[in-house]
């Protein structure tokens, strides 16, 4: 017994001392567990300070939490009795002065450094029940103030707390905010309080405050009930929304807001009494509740960028048993104003709708019901129109179904339907009288989406625009129809057919069509993947396909007068992702009546490795490669040209892009061969034109195929070849070539002609010049007299709407004497021309075979110089002269002549006998065609015959009828043929 006994007392005494430093270091023993309490609950900034520590209560003093002392505290009183307080007595709360900070100027965290205390780390801990308290708090809070903030300064509410109640059985409590400070300003009047208990809450609020834009009056009232939940709610509210809840894009916006409704939920026989019993019977009854509200929502604001925007939309929420319906009462409102400044809306909506837009939403057409049941199924409609300053209107109306998640957090759909119309549109400078698009949208058991849709439109023009278009456009109307599908992220567009009537395409100055036509297209089909957010673009292109047709379009081509006639065109596009992009086209015919030119059996085909559409496409990395075909007949029937075949191909960089041509008779003779580079961007390359040897033949082709001044040259046997240099500098054509022709047997005008060489050469091919050394020789020629060693040599420029002759050498062989041309410069395609002939020692007996005088013969050479003009396909000479150099004999033995001077008595019969074998010492020959006239030649002579009359001189002046058209022939023809060379090397 001692020996517990001194144990006892060791004991006693060391809880004496335990208790005695307990109560001598109290404060800092709560100081520091204050302090780790603060510390384990990562308080920023947090300070305070314990000062009383007893049986009665415990102050602490200067409490401060946030960086920014976003909470202060002068003083937290804990008040009790610890006798009491063991068995369950009251604990006295008290707080003296408590200060909350809020910022909601958007300028930083509604809560400042607090923020973070408030986050969510995605687990949440849940509880049946509040605790029970071994004793009743009592918490009341004094001279105390929430300080907010706002835009126009800092904004002071005082308020006063205080709650009841160790449970949830008998808690029981108020809150009030009454009165208040914005900078230097008070409410009017502020009031806002709240009364609870554990079966009820009244909320009361009635404000005035006009500095801070707020002010409403109303109250709302949640009580336990027979038979379950009642509530009401009836009042408004004014205010502007704190920027710190608004997205960053807006700059303000104010709200008005009036509530007028009550409501039940009967939750059966058990009548909750508190709220955490009646939680799960009012939601497993809910769809027995009833609901009558009004809510007219008014709001108003503007944008960062400018835009301002106001509506009002009068809501009505009905419910009566599961069946719960949102509509509106009547009319909703909502307007745009100032938006063309607005960065984000796109520029054709600006312009469509001008710089102000309002709406109004139809009540009758816009609703929302759903069913609390098992499926819990929700249908909605709402009916918009649309109008702007300008005279646009568009009404669309969109329905869908669907169903309600489990947590009521998501809307499920199922089907959906579109309806968009409008009237007086303007898209672009495009006016569009009438358009609409329908579309209906159901979801698969796959989780995809499938729909159809529809697009219309009448008379689309753009003729009145007040902007420059590079295109005048009238369409009668417009239809297209087709489907979709959604499968997550693979999008499938399809457009069945459509078709547009079009009544007017012109590219002013350039080309117009004539009549009302009609394109159709079919097998549209695009698919898309739709991307990620973070990706660039919000979709990709994996392939599409789409056919267009018309079956006759006739164009003019406005500055020529000229006429197009284009029958059966198709054009298919294709695409696919890892494969090509092909673009194939074909054209039954086209024909150019004013020509007389049908292009026939037209084929296009362009492909490229496939791209994605986008605007930062490089050009220069685009290979192209491309085939065209197509059959060209002239049908003019004094041409009779053949018909031609022509084929070319491109492949490569569109800054090297390598290409090639060929033009062939249908049969296959080659005319033309084209090879060569081109720069696509810059239009600069290098082309090489070959013309092969082409070979002529009675009865193959003829040279009237290069040009039609060539109809009268017939070949039998010859080739022409040739070949161009050509060299394009930003478009222009430049270059140089020549062109050959040997004709070894042919005949103009059936006048035959043997050993034609040309040899041609020319500089520029927009206007190309002949320079200098043109060169024709033909060695032989019958024009029914003969003539030899036919050359020409000349250059050929042009000249206003002309080609001016350079003639430098002409010369030819016939009656054993040299006829030439003298050096000039003669206007090869105008039909009036003058040129000099010069003749050296033309054999008189020959000249009188020529112009067929066989009566007349004799010695002697004649020379001298016909001036010729032509005018047409007449010559003209005017005084034309002609005189031997020298003396000589001159035998006239004509019957005509004879009979002609035999009545003029014996001295006339002794001149006849003279001229039969006259001696002349000056003889000449005069010539004269006037035009649409036989030419006139005269012969003159002085001279005498030694055995008539003593060798008596004389001088005598015969008239001819001579045979001399065929010797103008021949010049006629040959100026032909030049002029035909020449004009068919010019394309003239």
């Amino acid at each position: 017994m001692r020996k517990w006994g001194r144990r006892l007392l060791w004991f006693g005494a060391v809880m004496l001392l335990i208790i005695g430093s307990a109560i001598y270091y109290r404060l800092p023993l709560a100081q520091y567990l204050l302090d780790q309490v603060a510390d384990n609950l990562a308080l920023p900034g947090f300070s305070a300070e314990v000062s009383e520590v007893s049986h009665r209560e415990v102050i602490i003093q200067n409490v401060v939490v946030g960086i920014e002392s976003e909470v202060t505290l002068d003083r937290l009183v804990l008040s009790y009795d610890l006798m009491d307080l063991w068995q369950g007595g009251e604990l006295a709360i008290g707080l003296d002065r408590l200060l909350l900070s809020l910022d909601v100027t958007g300028q930083g965290p509604v809560l400042g450094s607090l923020g973070s205390l408030f986050g969510s780390d995605g687990q949440t801990e849940t509880q049946s029940s509040l605790p029970v308290l071994p004793f009743r708090p009592a918490l009341k809070i004094n001279n105390s103030s929430l300080q907010i903030m706002t835009d126009l300064g800092a904004a002071q509410l005082p308020f006063a707390v205080e709650v009841k109640g160790h449970s949830e059985d008998d808690v029981q409590g108020w809150i009030s905010f009454e009165g208040g400070r914005l900078a230097d300003y008070e409410p009017e009047e502020f009031y806002l309080g709240a009364i609870f208990s554990s079966s009820d809450l009244q909320i009361d609020w009635d404000i005035k405050w006009q500095k801070a834009g707020l002010s409403g009056e109303g109250a709302a009232s949640f009580f336990l009930d027979d038979p379950g939940l009642n509530w009401n709610v009836f009042g408004d509210i004014i205010g502007n929304i704190p920027k710190a809840f608004l997205p960053a894009d807006i700059e303000h916006t104010g709200m008005k807001v009036n509530l007028d409704g009550v409501g039940q939920i009967d939750v059966g026989e058990v009548q909750p009494s508190k709220w955490r019993e009646a939680i799960n019977p009012l939601m497993l009854h809910f769809g027995q509740a009833t609901v009558n509200l009004i809510a007219n929502i008014g709001v108003e604001g503007q944008l960062v960028s400018g835009t301002r925007f106001d509506g009002q939309i009068p809501l009505t929420f009905m419910q009566k048993g599961p069946e719960t319906k949102i509509g509106l009462n009547e009319v909703g409102q909502f307007n745009l104003t100032n938006w063309t400044a607005d960065e984000i809306i796109p520029p054709v909506i600006k312009q469509m709708f001008g710089p102000s837009l309002s709406g109004q939403i139809n009540p009758a057409e816009t609703a929302i019901t759903f069913l609390l049941n098992d499926e819990q199924p929700v249908a909605g409609k709402i009916g918009v129109k649309l109008r702007g300053e300008t005279p646009i209107e568009i009404t669309s109306l969109m329905k869908a179904t669907g169903s309600i998640s489990q947590g009521y957090d998501q809307i499920q759909l199922e089907n959906g339907t579109l309806d968009l119309r409008g009237k007086a549109l303007e898209l672009v400078g495009h006016k569009i009288s009438d358009g609409s698009l329908t579309a209906a949208v159901s979801k698969d058991t796959s989780e995809g989406w499938h729909g159809e849709w529809t697009v219309k439109t009448e008379n689309v023009d753009n003729t009145q625009s007040k902007q420059h278009a590079d295109y005048l456009i009238k369409v009668s109307e417009g239809t297209a129809q087709g489907s979709f599908s959604l499968d997550k992220d693979r999008l499938i567009l399809k457009g069945d057919g459509g078709q547009v009537e079009l009544a007017k395409f012109e590219v002013p100055g350039v080309i117009r069509t004539q009549a009302k036509e009609v394109f159709s297209f079919k097998n549209l089909e695009s698919e898309l993947q739709l991307l990620p957010d973070t990706a660039e673009n919000a979709v990709e292109l994996r392939g599409v396909s789409a056919d267009f047709s018309v079956k006759a379009v006739k164009f003019n081509l406005i500055k020529e007068n000229k006429d197009i006639i284009v029958s059966n065109f198709l054009s298919s596009l294709r695409g696919r992702e890892g494969g090509k992009w092909h673009i194939g086209t074909t054209i039954s015919e086209i024909e150019l009546p004013d020509q007389k030119l049908k292009i026939s059996s037209i084929r296009n085909d362009i492909s490229t490795p496939f791209f994605q559409p986008a605007n930062d496409f490089d050009v220069k990395a685009f290979i192209l490669d491309s085939r065209s075909e197509a059959n060209i007949k002239q049908e003019d029937p004094e041409l009779g040209l053949p018909t031609f075949t022509f084929k070319s191909e491109t492949s490569g960089l569109p800054e090297k892009t390598a290409l090639s041509a060929e033009i062939k008779l249908f049969e296959g003779t080659k005319l033309l061969n084209l090879e060569g580079d081109m720069n696509l961007i810059s239009l600069n390359g290098d082309i090489e034109a070959v013309i092969p040897p082409i070979l002529f033949s009675e009865n193959g082709i003829q040279p009237k195929i290069f040009t039609p001044h060539l109809s009268d040259l017939k070949v039998l046997d010859g080739t022409v070849s040739g070949r161009v240099e050509i060299k394009l500098d930003k478009g222009i054509p430049d270059g140089h070539g020549y062109l050959n022709v040997d004709l070894s047997d042919a005949e103009i005008n059936e006048l035959p002609f043997k050993g034609l060489v040309g040899r041609f050469f020319f500089q520029g091919i927009a206007e190309p010049v002949l320079p200098p050394g043109q060169k024709l020789e033909i060695a032989s020629f019958d024009a029914g007299i003969p003539i030899s060693d036919i050359e020409l040599v000349f250059g050929v420029v042009p000249e206003a709407d002309d080609f001016i002759v350079d003639l430098r050498t002409a010369v030819l062989m016939i009656a054993g004497g040299n006829l030439g041309f003298d050096p000039q410069k003669i206007p090869i395609l105008a039909d009036q021309k003058s040129v000099l002939l010069q003749i050296k020692k033309l054999d008189l007996k020959e000249l009188f075979a020529l112009i067929g005088r066989e009566d007349l013969s004799g010695t002697g050479q004649l020379t001298g110089e016909i001036p010729i003009k032509f005018e047409g396909d007449q010559i003209i000479i005017e005084k034309g002269a002609l005189s031997t150099e020298g003396p000589g004999v001159l035998q006239i033995r004509s019957q005509l002549i004879a009979d002609a001077l035999a009545v003029g008595g014996e001295q006339v019969e002794l001149l006849v006998k003279a001229l039969h074998n006259f001696e002349y010492t000056e003889l000449t020959l005069d010539i004269d065609k006037p035009i649409n006239s036989a030419a006139q030649v005269s012969l003159g002579i002085s001279g005498a015959n030694k055995d008539v009359l003593d060798g008596h001189p004389f001088r005598l002046n015969i008239n001819l009828e001579t045979k001399v058209e065929p010797l103008l022939e021949v010049l006629l023809q040959g100026q032909k043929l030049s002029r035909g060379l020449v004009s068919g090397l010019l394309n003239q």
